[in-house]
């Protein structure tokens, strides 16, 4: 049976790719050992977190000023990582929450600071209207989360909010599109949905966010910098799997041709949802709908589990809604094909 994987992380990986990585777990660069046993002290992984850097920078154009490091414990590291190198942050930041992990990362920042954190929620309204309470409020810095998984909720347009310097989740979503980097100070991004499995954090910020502070060793980012992600032992596989998907990614054509293929096949999605609206329950306006996670319902409830348990018999994995929300949840990430999403709209058709 062919397995058509549609989790929303960790994610498919491209077939092509994970051909690759066999072979190299067996053999890495005719040196007669394994992938798995670089030393992370090695000229060998040296050149490798070179590559992927500068791989990094190239598709994403990072300006000059800004830093890269990678680093484990996930995108919830992040939460303390970023307050405790930034430690005037809670008195100039406001949150725009638009769902799940936004909430609980604001949550942690005032766990952090002890103290209440401003934040600015996602009502409904229209993007114009959002932005504008945004805009009006006084703080320096605005933190996001550009994909919310959960909710199925998308903000791209970073630069409408022209007057704040951003701090981006884009975990879900990073290496999907191209954006600007004019107003933006900080990016992390766990690699467990379109750069590979889970493991490594990227990291990239601007060379003057970091603030001088009284850190434990691994929480200070200096450290890192200064040892250039080799503070202590790295991730090396998983970034090494970074490395393979980021060639795949610019094999492919690059970040506008992943961004207008994975608009291809959301819209496919979503235009059929749209045609049988009687049936199906979406709730994010069309203006904030994700590209990377496509949520919604059957207003018949007997009919999604239905859909997922037949889904599951014909190998169409990881359609199940989040735990806290339920419904169905289509991750239509890098490495998911075309002919996957049209696949999953001809079985979704059989229960309309």
């Amino acid at each position: 049976m062919k397995i058509n994987n549609f989790s929303a992380g960790p994610s498919k990986i491209p077939e092509s790719v994970i051909n690759k990585i066999s072979q190299d777990i067996l053999q890495y660069q005719n040196l007669n050992y394994s992938v798995l046993e670089i030393s992370h002290r090695s000229k060998v992984f040296e050149d490798l977190l070179n590559e992927t850097k500068n791989h990094l920078k190239n598709l994403l154009k990072i300006p000059k000023n800004f830093e890269i490091i990678f680093l484990q414990g996930g995108a919830t590291l992040q939460n303390t990582f970023i307050p405790a190198n930034k430690p005037n942050l809670a008195d100039d930041i406001n949150f725009l929450l638009t769902g799940t992990w936004g909430k609980k990362t604001h949550s942690d920042f005032e766990t952090y600071f002890q103290e209440k954190i401003m934040n600015t929620s996602f009502d409904g309204e229209s993007f114009t209207e959002l932005k504008n309470k945004i805009v009006q409020t006084e703080k320096k810095y605005l933190y996001m989360t550009s994909n919310e998984t959960i909710e199925g909720i998308q903000v791209r347009n970073f630069n409408e909010f022209d007057n704040k310097q951003l701090i981006i989740d884009m975990s879900s979503d990073i290496c999907s599109y191209a954006f600007d980097w004019d107003n933006i100070s900080y990016v992390y991004a766990g690699a467990q949905k379109n750069l590979g499995i889970p493991g490594v954090t990227i990291c990239i910020f601007k060379k003057d966010f970091i603030e001088e502070n009284n850190l434990t060793s691994y929480m200070s980012a200096q450290n890192h910098l200064e040892k250039d992600s080799t503070y202590n032992t790295p991730p090396t596989f998983s970034i090494y799997v970074m490395l393979k998907v980021l060639e795949w990614i610019i094999e492919f054509g690059g970040l506008e041709k992943i961004h207008s293929n994975n608009k291809l096949k959301a819209d496919s999605l979503y235009n059929f949802l749209d045609e049988n609206s009687e049936k199906f329950v979406l709730n994010v306006p069309k203006e904030f709908r994700s590209l990377s996670n496509i949520v919604f319902d059957f207003k018949d409830k007997d009919k999604t589990l239905s859909f997922l348990s037949s889904s599951t018999d014909k190998g169409y994995l990881g359609l199940n809604g989040h735990r806290s929300i339920g419904g169905i949840r289509v991750s239509n990430y890098n490495s998911v094909t075309t002919k996957m999403m049209n696949d999953l709209i001809t079985h979704l058709k059989g229960f309309v």
